[in-house]
């Protein structure tokens, strides 16, 4: 993973903010409930529904290796064991977060005694679910006909017109002819095929044994597509990431001396900040900042393990906050060697350079985007968790 340190004298990067997916998870429904749209059985997986998997946890670990590696090569974390200030993190709820959070430390600390900041229990955390009866944005955007067709007939194993009455013999169910349901349903079909890959299933149970990973880079533009119009899009990702923006804004408002409107993660400089959210916070912060980060060579634009990394930089006297994405591809994920996965400069609307902005144009941007009723002046609640002993894995 190629580092961004800067190396002129009184250069400094001061702060890290990074926002990341948790690891590999199983799908999140029971196989079950995706039997009619296919004419073969979905695989099983070793986990229960929505949760991280061995592999999974051994991914983000690795991750965490090489997050350490770029933070401490950018002198935003010390070579020793960090204090709670100076590296925080948070994961949300859910019991995959939590599993990606303790991993995440696992690789960033190994031996340390740190925990993660998590809200008790399953309570809702609103820095990854502002309410948990938001609505999505309409999907209208894109309607991919070519893709959603190729996914018809890797699921039916038939192609064209006669899908339909392949269908009608097999008791089989056609995608909806809605566009919006049709990709709900597709965006999630695409992700569940890509998570087989991902979790290194043999490819006799990967897309049904009809699938290869140029197909599954193909197909995975449905979830993006999706991502889209229903979590990308404004207003829908302002309602949905404006309280999680705003804290990140504070935290380099505080970096900077400034007295933030609302409550930073962390006051130290230097200092690292890990969110370990879901592909939804990624899309959401996307469209409120603007970003855009897809690179054809890594086809999903939101895989597990996958991350933004925002940083407070100083060069020639000059204060920057750096936007960088740092996405792992499939094979990346299917093996778990994350060696040459890129820190990528990100296209920012509203800063002149890529992957670089200006204080004041960063700051433009969050007042822009962020909507104000949606945002919480105080961080909600969280303790910290101690992770358990590693696992050998």
């Amino acid at each position: 993973m190629g580092s961004t340190a800067v190396t002129a004298a009184g250069d400094g990067v001061r702060l890290e903010i990074v926002l990341m997916r948790h690891g590999v998870r199983s799908p999140t429904k029971p196989a079950a409930t995706y039997t009619d749209y296919a004419n073969a059985a979905w695989p099983e997986w070793p986990v229960a529904p929505g949760q991280l998997t061995a592999h999974g946890r051994e991914g983000v670990q690795a991750i965490g290796e090489q997050l350490h590696r770029q933070l401490t090569a950018d002198g935003a974390l010390g070579k020793g064991c960090p204090t709670s200030s100076s590296l925080v993190v948070v994961g949300d709820s859910t019991p995959r977060n939590r599993d990606s959070s303790a991993a995440l430390l696992d690789g960033l600390a190994p031996g340390c005694d740190i925990g993660y900041l998590a809200t008790e229990g399953d309570t809702n955390n609103p820095l990854f679910h502002f309410r948990k009866d938001d609505d999505d944005g309409a999907s209208t955007s894109m309607q991919p006909a070519a893709t959603l067709a190729e996914l018809q007939s890797l699921l039916l194993d038939c192609a064209g017109s006669p899908c339909a009455e392949a269908a009608k013999r097999a008791g089989k169910r056609l995608l909806p002819a809605d566009t919006g349901k049709a990709m709900k349903l597709a965006g999630t079909l695409s992700e569940n095929l890509m998570l087989a890959y991902a979790e290194g299933m043999p490819m006799h149970d990967v897309a049904f044994g009809r699938g290869d990973v140029v197909l599954l880079g193909r197909l995975i533009a449905l979830h993006n597509a999706q991502f889209e119009a229903t979590k990308k899009s404004m207003p829908a990702a302002a309602r949905a990431g404006s309280n999680l923006v705003a804290h990140i804004a504070a935290t380099f408002d505080a970096a900077l001396g400034k007295k933030p409107a609302v409550e930073p993660f962390t006051r130290s400089k230097p200092g690292v900040v890990l969110l370990v959210g879901h592909d939804t916070n990624l899309a959401n912060v996307a469209g409120i900042l603007g970003l855009d980060w897809h690179d054809p060579m890594r086809p999903d634009d939101y895989p597990p393990g996958g991350a933004i990394v925002l940083s407070l930089a100083t060069h020639e006297g000059h204060d920057t906050i750096r936007v960088r994405s740092l996405m792992p591809d499939m094979d990346q994920l299917r093996t778990n060697r994350f060696d040459d996965m890129k820190s990528l400069p990100v296209h920012v609307a509203g800063c002149r350079l890529v992957g670089e902005c200006t204080v004041e144009e960063f700051r433009a941007i969050v007042e822009r985007g962020v909507d104000t009723t949606r945002v919480d002046t105080a961080l909600p609640p969280m303790i910290q968790t101690r992770r358990p002993l590693p696992r050998r894995l």
